[in-house]
């Protein structure tokens, strides 16, 4: 029944073999491991009674199998183990061991490398030969050798002895770990667990006296093993027959990975951008889209001179204003016009290029226009810190012509009016780089009057 076992497993994998998609890189191998194992807990049943637990020795086994390139291996696997039990059940007098040598049909399935390490699992099945040696004693009564005598280990008789083998149907499970030394030899490590199941096995019984025992007076005895099977560990080489060398492979410009450059896709030609006034980037040659001013009653338009006419009133002084809270107040005039220089700064929250200030500063410098002797006006934008040198610059020219725009449109004489941007070169609080401060978020207005003293 067991052989009958063996073929059918055997024969559905070989019927399985040609569904195997095979790989360019599959071949066949051979493989040697040796190591150490220890037999399994074994309990004793039958004309020996006992437990046992293995000792450990070394091991050994030798394969050769075939790689299909697609992750999965069969392989035909020998192996052996020489085993010591040590006493039975801690029993003078007493001891044993076993051989395992089995010929097994492994499959395995290989993982993913990982840096040239490529962990395994499969498992087995085949045909184990176990061969256990045994014997058990227990004298007492030397004047009447013949009486049994109480022993647990051999309890029909005063001696008994094992020297026999049985086979069977076994299964093993792997687990293991190699790596590529080369594309030829692999470092194979691995743990296998063996099962024998169930072993049967034949000696002899005696009641005789010592010195006595021998085929003479002896009858067959009979015992079962029960658990038994191993663990190992072992380490050998893997080496694999016409194993091709891995192609150099080459990055290409799109991230495709391909074994000879030439072979690489065509490269699309470069596209350049330009960066618009509003942080837009268009194609070099296409236009930016139109900045839009806000005129005086809120609307918008391509320019100033596109804004709708204001009305005006005429103050106190005879001067004209847009309306009467905007007309001077004496004292204030004087003060206005009482110095050559005159600075108004307006603060900007963050990467925004206008200001809601914008207007109540602009209406100081109105008033000065209006009062006062004013030769020219500096407007500078600044930015903080953070963001790249480049958009900042872009946004410090920003924030000037803002502010420009807005008193052009609020009729001063465009020709006296310079505007430039400073970027982050000029911090008021020296930060560092990459640092939001919102007092070097700002765009400084410098008056200069051509004479100081209210104008008639």
């Amino acid at each position: 029944m067991k052989l009958q076992l063996l073929t059918a497993v055997a024969a559905t994998a070989i019927m399985a073999l040609p569904s195997v998609a095979f790989a360019d890189d599959a071949g066949w191998y051979v493989r040697g491991n040796i190591g150490y194992g220890a037999s399994t807990d074994i309990d004793f049943t039958g004309d020996l009674v006992g437990d046992v637990e293995g000792e450990g020795n070394a091991a050994g086994s030798l394969g050769v199998g075939y790689d299909f390139g697609n992750n999965w291996r069969l392989e035909l696997d020998g192996a052996q183990l020489w085993d010591d039990l040590g006493a039975i059940s801690q029993a003078s007098n007493t001891g044993a061991d076993i051989r395992y040598t089995t010929a097994m049909l492994n499959a395995i399935y290989d993982f993913d490398t990982f840096g040239g390490w490529e962990p395994y699992v499969g498992a087995g099945i085949g045909i184990a030969r176990s061969k256990i040696s045994a014997e058990a004693s227990s004298f007492g009564d030397l004047s009447n050798p013949s009486t049994p005598l109480n022993n647990p280990t051999c309890p029909n008789y005063n001696i008994c002895g094992f020297n026999s083998n049985d086979n069977g149907v076994a299964w093993q499970l792997l687990a293991g770990l190699g790596y590529a030394i080369s594309d030829k030899l692999t470092w194979d490590t691995q743990y296998r667990y063996l099962n024998v199941g169930e072993l049967d096995f034949g000696g002899f019984g005696s009641n005789l006296g010592p010195g006595l025992v021998g085929p003479v007076g002896s009858n067959a005895a009979l015992a079962t093993a029960d658990g038994a099977g191993a663990h190992m560990l072992m380490t050998g080489f893997r080496y694999k027959f016409g194993a091709k060398a891995k192609p150099v492979m080459y990055t290409c410009w799109d991230g495709s990975e391909i074994d000879n450059l030439a072979n690489c896709p065509a490269e699309p030609p470069k596209v350049e951008y330009t960066t618009c006034w509003d942080g837009s980037q268009v194609e070099v040659g296409n236009a930016c889209p139109v900045q839009m001013v806000t005129c005086w009653d809120g609307s918008e338009a391509e320019d100033v001179a596109s804004c709708p006419t204001r009305p005006t009133v005429t103050c106190w002084d005879g001067s004209i204003a847009y309306d009467q809270a905007s007309c001077p107040v004496q004292t204030r005039i004087q003060s206005l016009c009482a110095q050559e220089y005159r600075q108004d700064i307006i603060y900007y929250e963050f990467n925004k290029g206008q200001s809601a200030e914008t207007r109540q500063k602009i209406q100081d410098i109105l008033d000065t226009d209006q009062y006062c002797a004013v030769g020219s006006i500096t407007v500078v934008g600044h930015t903080d810190s953070s963001g790249s040198a480049a958009y900042n610059q872009g946004l410090s020219e920003r924030r000037a012509a803002d502010v420009r725009q807005e008193l052009v449109r609020q009729g001063v004489n465009a020709e006296i009016i310079t505007s430039q941007g400073k970027g982050e070169t000029e911090l008021f609080i020296d930060t560092g780089d990459g640092v939001k401060e919102a007092l070097n978020r700002r765009t400084e207005v410098l008056i200069r009057l051509n004479e100081t003293g209210v104008v008639n």
